[in-house]
């Protein structure tokens, strides 16, 4: 169905993804592959390309621990190749992944730099709430996307208040309530495919109509496909 985005897909993570990759561009599916390395983005532009439907972000994912000084700066080189950065962020609740400082560093001058460059982000948070809070309102970008996120009531209401947008999937409507104090006009839809499920099953772009559904349902927004499809129009122009 024409009109979906998926802001949140992760493509590479499929061993079908060749297969996938077909799919959502015949059915016309507007979806952002997120990486979790400066590599991995490399590897699906050159294999792929894009294509009016599919767009690849560049990510710096802080449980990839492999990530050092010299990905951040390929990171740097790559990044006027794309509009799109992710994901991108931080997670304080795993031993595995970059050191906490690293991670800090490291997230800080990308939220910078991207900033400056006005990018569009797609941020991980996990245990890092208040850390995100203070390098988000040091830089203020205008194109920020909080991804699942799952923080505290008062700490969504200050990311609102930095004019963040959020990306909802089904996975997160157990505490629809929640959900619902998020502004419509902030408001999109990803899958988080593979790492999520549709009643039951893991995900495949197939579903993603279905995901607006529970959604809808969930928010009480008959018109979901033309809200999400004008909030993300109105990020692009920003």
């Amino acid at each position: 169905m024409q009109g979906l985005i998926d802001t949140h897909f992760h493509l590479d993570m499929y061993r079908n993804y060749a297969e996938l990759y077909k799919y959502i561009d015949q059915e016309k599916q507007y979806t952002l592959c997120v990486t979790n390395s400066p590599g991995v983005f490399l590897s699906c532009k050159r294999m792929f390309g894009e294509s009016k439907y599919i767009k690849f972000a560049l990510g710096f994912h802080p449980l990839e621990g492999g990530l050092k000084k010299k990905d951040l700066d390929d990171f740097m080189y790559l990044l006027p190749q794309t509009e799109y950065v992710g994901e991108i962020g931080l997670d304080f609740t795993r031993k595995t992944g970059m050191p906490k400082d690293k991670q800090l560093e490291f997230f800080d001058r990308i939220v910078e730099v991207c900033a400056k460059n006005n990018k569009i982000m797609s941020v991980h948070i996990r245990g890092a709430e208040k850390e995100v809070l203070q390098i988000i309102d040091r830089w203020r970008p205008r194109r920020c996307i909080l991804h699942w996120f799952t923080g505290s009531l008062q700490e969504q209401q200050e990311f609102i208040d930095l004019d963040c947008y959020f990306s909802i999937n089904a996975g997160m409507l157990s505490n629809s309530e929640r959900i619902r104090l998020i502004p419509r006009e902030k408001i999109l839809v990803e899958s988080d495919g593979p790492y999520s499920k549709i009643e039951g099953k893991k995900y495949h772009p197939s579903y993603l109509l279905r995901e607006y559904e529970l959604i809808a349902k969930a928010l009480k927004e008959p018109d979901l496909i033309k809200l999400i499809y004008s909030n993300f129009k109105t990020l692009l122009t920003l």
